[in-house]
């Protein structure tokens, strides 16, 4: 008796369990059915701007600052990279720049100073040379002159002699002067290479500051922050991963800039145009929200009817209109109808 009784309870346990999940199968199948069961119309599936945060630098994550579901302002910071080969970048930079700076300083004080001084000793040298020429051409005309008188007797071979001398004096002051000339001109061409020595140091110079300027971009760039206000909704790192900058960090959405894109048929388009105002309803026939064609696209998506016998050997094709709505209340994936 006691084994029967037994056995009776295991079996009617047995049918209980079966009956609980023959009940919650049938459940699940009829709310699947309902749901699937739309009102008849056109329905179309809502979306947002959603972006994914990147680093424009590769390096260490070594703080996450927000998580999923936050809610960010734009600026905000979102995560940060490590600083470790950053700053030793920026110390040699730094130090490179100072060097090259005190050796411009350098070549500036020694071509600078003596530019005006060595253009102005070339003029004085120059204007020596043509006095010490005009000085010479009288002399060799006087020289000439007694060189006849003395052939002729008029004159005396000491007066001759005399101006003869002149004429030497005057040649030797004419090869002096040149010579003045081209040592003033080959210290102003010296300064002038300094100079040139002075715009490529200056052109090193600003070479190094670009690379500084570099290593401290980079730096500001080891926060990663929010490109603007939204919604944290998706993270794709943790603390302590090694990120290239093809690795997005975060995904964020913006709630107050979203759509609905619905498929209108080719036979119902002349029902839409842009800036009209229309009216959509959610699933639960109650949300009623109201937004504005944005766009309409000139190039078909699918055939929402394939031809038949009935309707001849043409298509009907749908073209997606993108309705504007910037409703924080609306999710991406809802679905909404056009209410007529």
């Amino acid at each position: 008796m006691g084994k029967q009784l037994r056995r009776y309870r295991r079996e009617w346990k047995l049918m209980v369990f079966a009956l609980v999940i023959l009940t919650g199968l049938g459940i699940f199948f009829w709310q699947s059915n309902k749901a699937k069961a739309d009102t008849p119309g056109n329905w179309g599936m809502s979306d947002a701007k959603e972006s994914n945060v990147n680093s424009k630098i590769a390096g260490r994550v070594v703080e996450l600052c927000v998580q999923e579901g936050d809610y960010v302002e734009k600026g905000q910071v979102l995560a940060r990279i490590d600083t470790d080969s950053l700053e030793p970048q920026q110390r040699q930079s730094q130090a490179a720049l100072a060097a090259q700076y005190a050796q411009l300083r350098q070549v500036m004080i020694s071509s600078a100073g003596t530019a005006g001084q060595l253009e102005a000793a070339l003029q004085a040298a120059e204007a020596k040379k043509v006095q010490a020429d005009s000085a010479r051409k009288l002399a060799a005309k006087d020289a000439s002159r007694y060189q006849q008188l003395l052939t002729a007797n008029a004159v005396s071979a000491q007066t001759y002699d005399t101006y003869k001398t002149q004429l030497e004096q005057a040649d030797a002051l004419c090869r002096a002067a040149e010579s003045e000339v081209e040592s003033a001109r080959a210290a102003l061409l010296n300064n002038q290479a300094n100079q040139a020595a002075q715009e490529a140091a200056q052109k090193q110079a600003d070479a190094l500051q670009g690379q500084l300027d570099s290593v401290e971009v980079n730096l500001g760039e080891t926060e990663i922050r929010a490109p603007y206000a939204g919604i944290i909704t998706q993270k794709y790192v943790e603390e302590g991963d090694l990120i290239s900058t093809s690795v997005p960090l975060y995904a964020i959405q913006d709630p107050r800039d979203n759509w609905v894109d619905f498929k209108i048929k080719e036979t119902e388009l002349n029902k839409f145009h842009v800036g009209d105002s229309v009216a959509l309803l959610g699933r639960d026939n109650k949300t009623r929200i109201t937004g504005t064609v944005e766009s309409i696209r000139r190039k078909a998506d699918f055939a929402v009817q394939k031809a038949t016998s009935e309707r001849g050997d043409t298509d009907v094709m749908a073209f997606n209109v993108k309705v504007r709505l910037n409703d924080d209340t609306v999710w991406p994936g809802m679905r909404f109808r056009l209410a007529e």
